[in-house]
């Protein structure tokens, strides 16, 4: 098989590396991936492959024209890797991408156009990092309604809420050390933010449901407000904090979200550093459960491999996600939340079951409410840190 790669980043490099050290072993199995050409954006910028002979180039034509079977996208860009992607598929080249951005936006044309090109469109390593999670629910999804998935799926968020957990550290000090290690960019938006999350949420939910999702549906609270106090309130009360990206369907409709949570399972609690972990409910199982490396140079680059492998071996599942089923987002399920804020509103007096004011900050437990009840009430609070809390997962 010939192939090509888009990016040579930190995955393109790790995708390159395994490819170029397990080749003897893969060709003993009649798995033969040549590296036809990688496309880069800087052609002058030395570069230090395992293959010393590997064609580089800026030109995507070069990638659209050659022929190659399948490319790997391990790009950052949005709408441009969109674009090339539909460019390949309506060519005949198969893609397989890391990048959760285009998958979580364009869902439903990349997985159409994949069907209508007779091509595979495969992104086990858009979600999850290593952790074989995307196929195993792909398949799943063909004979087994699943009706619930909760998961850590930010690697950065988990690894600054377990180390202010366990070191008693701010977020501010985590964060920096966060950056200096490189599991958090300069600009942490995305990850401490929610939108990460939010985006591999929706493409877990759009799959097992069979329901297209838009993104701006989808509340996404972060955790760039919390504080070591918010840690000390929960502990007391016999939980941790890790940031869950939940998604539910019941009685026809979509509860979905990206939120900070009060959590005492230990399958979450005693998720630490930069793991992920996914909690998947059905109908012909009670839970199952999944962990691992949610990030990592060969930890990411190894999942999009797995794919490679799929397709060359002809195991790959083709796309089957069509969006046929029409349900309502309307996140009705009621339960508790933590808020911290320095001014409580009339609106949100109602709803305190509990409240203890230290200093300027009010630390308020709620009576049971909806988060798009509770959603409108947080706009007057200012400043504020918002929890939900789980008393059954």
């Amino acid at each position: 098989m010939k192939i090509a790669i888009m990016g040579f980043g930190t995955v393109g490099t790790g995708v390159e590396e395994i490819l170029y050290k397990k080749r003897e072993i893969l060709r003993k199995h009649k798995l033969d991936i040549e590296i036809d050409r990688v496309l880069i954006k800087n052609i002058g910028k030395k570069r230090n492959p395992f293959e010393k002979a590997l064609t580089f180039t800026d030109d995507f034509d070069e990638i659209l024209t050659s022929d190659v079977d399948t490319v790997i996208d391990v790009t950052t860009s949005l709408e441009e890797t969109y674009q090339r992607m539909v460019a390949l598929m309506k060519d005949g080249k198969n893609v397989l991408t890391a990048n959760k951005a285009v998958v979580s936006k364009y869902f439903e044309e990349l997985n159409d156009l994949a069907r209508e090109n007779e091509v595979y469109f495969s992104y086990e390593a858009a979600v999850g990092g290593a952790i074989p999670l995307i196929h195993p629910l792909m398949e799943e999804a063909l004979f087994n309604n699943m009706d619930k998935v909760f998961g850590i799926l930010n690697g950065t968020s988990n690894y600054i809420l377990s180390k202010m957990e366990m070191e008693g550290a701010s977020y501010e000090d985590v964060l920096k050390k966060a950056q200096d290690l490189g599991f958090a960019e300069l600009d942490p938006t995305a990850d401490v933010g929610g939108f990460d999350s939010m985006r591999k949420i929706r493409i877990l939910s759009s799959m097992i449901y069979n329901a297209k999702i838009n993104e701006e549906e989808i509340p996404t609270f972060g955790i760039q407000n919390i504080k070591k106090a918010d840690f000390d309130f929960a502990k007391n009360i016999g939980y941790s904090i890790r940031m869950l990206a939940k998604s539910e369907l019941k009685d026809g409709k979509i509860n979905i979200s990206v939120i900070p949570s009060f959590v005492n399972d230990e399958f979450f609690a005693k998720t630490f550093n930069e793991t992920n972990a996914v909690k998947v409910w059905g109908e012909n199982f009670v839970s199952y459960e999944l962990k691992g490396p949610g990030a990592g140079r060969l930890e990411t680059a190894e999942a999009v491999v797995r794919d490679l492998l799929r397709i060359l071996s002809r195991r790959e599942i083709p796309a089957f996600y069509d969006g046929e089923n029409h349900y309502e987002v309307e996140n009705i399920l009621e339960n508790k939340f933590y808020i911290r804020c320095e001014k409580v509103s009339p609106a949100l007096k109602d709803l305190i079951k509990f409240e203890k004011v230290c200093g300027n900050d009010h630390f308020i437990l709620t009576k049971k409410v909806s988060l798009s009840s509770l959603k409108p009430i947080l706009i007057d609070l200012g400043d504020f840190f918002l929890a939900e809390i789980e008393e059954d997962i």
